[in-house]
């Protein structure tokens, strides 16, 4: 048993089934679709252990990815020499992106956003991510719609699933902060095929929710223009009653 630690640093032997599973629409087709659609160098932000980015790359697209966390990245080295694939990946904190490429898509997957709780910050990013864009060059931002948020101090069942031979168990307890910012603590138990406990272990991370709304304006106040909306990976016409958003940015400058 294990202290909280820098969470995608402890599930990376266990995202698959964690986080991997828990995505209910088909993000890594609509992504595939829209880099086919506007071909050229890719960068996958936050690419963990490349649930999109191995997919992405197996279909013929130029992508690369960063991600802060090296057990991530080592568990998609992995997977990816299983399939034959060898992608371009490296350690890299998405506040302190060091790239002098220029990407046609910039993709930042499931609400990766969110996790920069800092308005001002967030809108640096989307700034540094503008001058990273190639000639058409678009910046895919997608988030959690905010859903209303009750606090609740006891660890509560989110899943019970098949994990190799065994079990894994996951249970979280949250807590709306005054500031707007969510602190979400999750318990982990991995248990053999005869029910024993192998493994437990915490992770503790703080989120901020963005709005389409505030999205919006964080893109406009960075200079980037909103080419389109997309919600639940085009699974739904409108926002009511979607779990993710989706914008399409581009530089309001290009081309003036």
């Amino acid at each position: 048993m294990t202290g909280a630690v820098f969470s995608y640093d402890a599930i990376a032997e266990v995202y698959a089934t964690d986080m991997g599973q828990s995505m209910p629409f088909d993000d890594v087709g609509w992504y595939r679709a829209l880099c086919q659609a506007h071909p050229g160098r890719a960068l996958e932000l936050g690419c963990g252990t490349g649930r999109i980015l191995l997919e992405l790359l197996a279909s013929g697209v130029d992508i690369c990815g960063v991600d802060r966390s090296l057990p991530m990245l080592r568990r998609l080295c992995r997977d990816a020499a299983a399939r034959g694939l060898d992608p371009n990946v490296a350690q890299m904190d998405l506040r302190d992106l060091a790239l002098t490429e220029r990407f046609r898509v910039i993709l930042a997957p499931y609400s990766l956003i969110t996790y920069v709780i800092d308005p001002a910050s967030a809108n640096t990013l989307l700034q540094t991510l503008r001058g990273m864009l190639a000639e058409d060059g678009l910046i895919v931002l997608d988030v959690f719609v905010p859903q209303p948020l009750t606090s609740f101090a006891d660890y509560r069942l989110d899943y019970r699933r098949p994990h190799g031979s065994g079990t894994l168990e996951r249970h979280k307890r949250i807590h709306g902060n005054a500031d707007g910012t969510n602190r979400i603590e999750r318990r982990y138990r991995i248990y053999a095929s005869n029910g024993d406990l192998t493994e437990e272990f915490f992770t503790q991370e703080t989120i901020l929710p963005y709005s389409p709304k505030a999205l919006a304006a964080l893109a406009d106040s960075a200079g980037l223009h909103i080419d389109a909306w997309t919600y639940d990976y085009a699974t739904r016409p409108t926002a009511d009653g979607a779990r993710f958003a989706t914008v399409v940015l581009s530089d309001r400058s290009a081309g003036c």
